[in-house]
């Protein structure tokens, strides 16, 4: 295991754990909340969606309290609406992955995890049922 210093992680500080306690790709398996995730990455949320996935339709979970649609994020609550009605992209904080109820559960298990963004926000694809 190569030890990354802490500067390597620039730009994602906040969820940043050392090597051996997995590293911030691993971090928000054992922490969550304002531990890993303050909503800091929305502004980078909406780059990579405009840049991967532009013209998919958005289903997001979001912990953070920051607006979406100020950053151009057009998106819908996947909770909102019945899960046979939920495809594209469903992309949920992983704060919200930790505190999942059963619905948001659900549609995250029937989902291919494709993508993260700053090591606190997941990107799945979403086929429906």
């Amino acid at each position: 295991m190569k030890a990354r210093p802490v500067a390597g992680t620039f730009p994602h500080y906040l969820p940043y754990s050392n090597e051996a306690f997995g590293g911030p790709e691993k971090t928000h398996l054992r922490l969550h909340d304002s531990n890993v995730d303050w909503g800091q990455d929305l502004g980078r949320l909406a780059d990579r969606l405009a840049k991967r996935y532009p013209g998919e339709r958005i289903w997001l979970v979001y912990k953070g309290a920051g607006v979406p649609s100020y950053y151009g994020i057009d998106a819908t609550d996947p909770r909102t609406v019945p899960a046979d009605q939920v495809r594209g992209l469903l992309v949920v904080s992983d704060s919200a992955v930790a505190r999942a109820d059963d619905r948001l559960t659900a549609l995250i298990t029937s989902s291919a995890a494709i993508d993260e963004v700053g090591h606190s926000i997941t990107i799945y694809r979403r086929s429906g049922e």
